[in-house]
């Protein structure tokens, strides 16, 4: 290595190192920052998506979730609503796997109870509360007297909760919400008119605050925030597209800005920490409205966390989406945290004839961000997983992990019998790569002789060397193909493995949550603790890298062995521990590969040999 080469290893170094103190620095800051908040206003982890499960018979707590969400069509002001001296009442519903509580106030549901996800890793933790008690979800805006702020008359029979009131102009709306055993609500809002004819006014749904998990981080860095909305759009030619807003990234074409734009910073990049850090003066809450273009429809919206989503799917498509966001108070600059996100479906005004109703229908979904749960309401709906270019085959892992965990009851273990599958799947490519690496190998002493004999001149040296590879059979790119086809694996594993509400708390040996990283011993380590997968699948790439023959310069090839490996365990060491645990164990089974090969190889008959950095050397012929 020249002192070019080593000059530059030394920057890369360098960098790494400043980026990653530079990162943990800030956020150690808001960390500290987010403690002291927390010791100020206790009550204010109650308010999150994790909260402690109320009471079914007794009102919701009031909590600092934003105010309700109008969702005007674009240019419009809400009607102002006015409030109601009426206390609240609620109404408790159970069904298989969560129980609902509804309140008189806009007629709306308060909070859902997920019996079959813990709000912590520990087991006696209880359930995730999804809280709306400060805005609550279905709440209508836009005609006085039957908003979020109205009371309503409230009953339920065999499941079905019903509810009902009345405005001041004449509007009666009633509504009935049947809660079947899973995670749907069939909601239908039957809107009457007494009096003279008049078209029922512009009005939005609104989907509740999702609040992130108030779970401390185990690891020194995150994902980034995930918490963000969707909404399904189609234009008049019925032509489908899904749009996205989260705090990391914004759709620039579709108009649509980041959480971190509504906040005053400019956004962009794959990870909030790539934005200027939101000052303490930002507003705590800004609103958007959403990229809805002229002449489309919007036939479904979802706001989610990394691991939870509502979604409200009507039978008339909507005309606007309006977006809030709530952001967490600090007193230092610090990235965009995410308090809530929430949001609302917008319906132009509609014609009815005086007595007639005005019927709407809608589907709502409380629960997991799970493929088999979504895909109950449409195959579109998956676009909620956010699987991105690679969906399809996202899609495909995910249902490959689940039917292998139906056999292999952990996770851990599951993800270990899905990398081996993977390498066998490689398993011929694999063998030819090491084919073709051996072969050019073999062919290094005639290689460095065409170099030294046409070191001037370099179109002859290239022609020579093709020449060299073509008599042999050899392709000099085919080493690469399994590292190429297995990029597109690594990157939809990351993909899935990051938000799969499957591993979140999956434990597997020492590790508590497959959807975390490890932060063992917090307290002898720094960065949040040790992560040990990470180190394991540097110490394996080494070994790989090692073990691997080359037909390059030994010295460049040890040099490669350390560096990509400290690159990889700096990047990867907040990453889940599921990622690590793939990557390790596909790492693992390629040295056993290496191994193999090399000992039950058939021996050269040119008396070649192989040296312990894997190239090849052949001996002089005698005489």
């Amino acid at each position: 290595m020249n002192k070019s080469d080593k000059l530059i290893v030394f920057l890369l170094v360098a960098l790494l190192g400043g980026w990653l103190y530079y990162s943990n620095r800030q956020q150690a800051e808001y960390r500290k920052a987010l403690k002291e908040y927390v010791d100020a206003h206790p009550e204010y982890l109650d308010s999150l998506t994790n909260a402690a499960p109320a009471q079914a018979s007794a009102p919701a707590a009031p909590s600092e979730q934003p105010a309700e969400i109008v969702a005007a069509p674009a240019g419009e002001a809400a009607p102002a609503e006015a409030v109601s001296d009426e206390p609240e009442r609620t109404i408790a519903v159970s069904n298989a796997v969560m129980d609902l509580v509804f309140t008189s106030k806009g007629g709306a549901l308060a909070s859902a109870t997920l019996r079959d996800y813990r709000r912590a890793p520990e087991a006696d933790s209880g359930p995730v509360v999804l809280d709306f008690s400060g805005a609550p979800a279905l709440a209508v805006e836009g005609i006085p007297g039957l908003g979020a702020k109205s009371d309503f008359s409230l009953a339920e029979k065999d499941g079905v909760v019903t509810m009902s009131a009345r405005s001041a102009d004449g509007w009666a709306l009633e509504r009935t919400v049947a809660c079947t055993n899973g995670y749907h609500l069939a909601v239908t809002d039957t809107f009457r008119r007494e009096g003279a004819a008049a078209p029922l006014p512009a009005l939005s749904v609104a989907l509740g605050p999702i609040a992130p998990e108030a779970v401390p981080s185990r690891g020194f860095g995150s994902l980034g925030p995930m918490e963000g909305l969707d909404a399904r759009v189609r234009d008049a030619k019925g032509r489908a597209r899904t749009l996205e807003q989260n705090a990391a990234r914004a759709l620039v074409k579709d108009r649509t800005p980041s959480f971190t734009q509504m906040f005053g910073g400019p956004g962009g990049g794959g990870c909030a920490c790539s934005a200027s850090p939101i000052q303490p003066m930002a507003p705590r809450s800004a609103t958007a409205d959403f990229a809805v273009q002229a002449g489309e429809s919007v036939d479904w919206i979802a706001v989610r966390d990394r691991f939870f989503v509502e979604v409200l799917t009507p039978d008339v498509p909507g005309a606007s989406v309006r977006t809030a966001v709530r952001r967490r108070e600090t007193s230092v600059p610090a990235p965009l945290a995410v308090e809530s996100v929430a949001a609302a479906l917008g319906w132009a005004e509609a014609p009815a004839a005086a007595g007639a109703p005005v019927v709407r229908r809608y589907s709502l979904y409380v629960g997991p961000r799970k493929m088999d749960e979504l895909r109950k309401i449409s195959p579109a709906h998956l676009d909620v997983m956010r699987f991105g270019t690679w969906s399809w085959f996202c899609r495909w892992l995910l249902d490959l992990l689940n039917f292998i965990h139906r056999f292999v009851p952990n996770y851990g273990w599951s993800i270990v019998v899905l990398t081996l599958l993977v390498r066998i799947v490689l398993l011929p490519l694999s063998r030819k790569s090491q084919q073709s690496m051996r072969k050019m190998s073999e062919l290094q002493p005639k290689m460095k002789e065409i170099n030294e004999k046409y070191k001037d001149e370099p179109q002859k040296r290239q022609a020579e060397t093709m020449r060299l590879y073509a008599e042999n059979h050899v392709n000099p790119l085919s080493s690469c193909l399994p590292m190429l086809i297995q990029l597109p694996v690594f990157i939809a594993l990351f993909t899935v493995l990051r938000s799969s509400v499957e591993l979140r708390f999956a434990p597997w040996l020492w590790v508590a949550d497959l959807s975390a990283p490890e932060g063992l011993f917090k307290e002898w380590f720094p960065f949040g603790g040790l992560n040990v997968l990470p180190i394991a699948m540097a110490a394996t790439m080494t070994l790989q890298s090692l073990l691997t023959p080359s037909a390059g310069d030994p010295k460049q090839q040890r040099m490669m062995a350390i560096m990509m490996p400290v690159m990889m365990l700096v990047m990867f060491y907040p990453f889940p521990a599921a990622l690590c645990l793939y990557w390790s164990v596909s790492q693992t089974l390629a040295i056993l590969g290496l191994w193999w090969a090399r000992r039950s190889g058939a021996k050269p008959t040119d008396g070649s040999f192989v040296q312990k950095d894997g190239s090849v050397v052949i001996p002089p012929k005698r005489g």
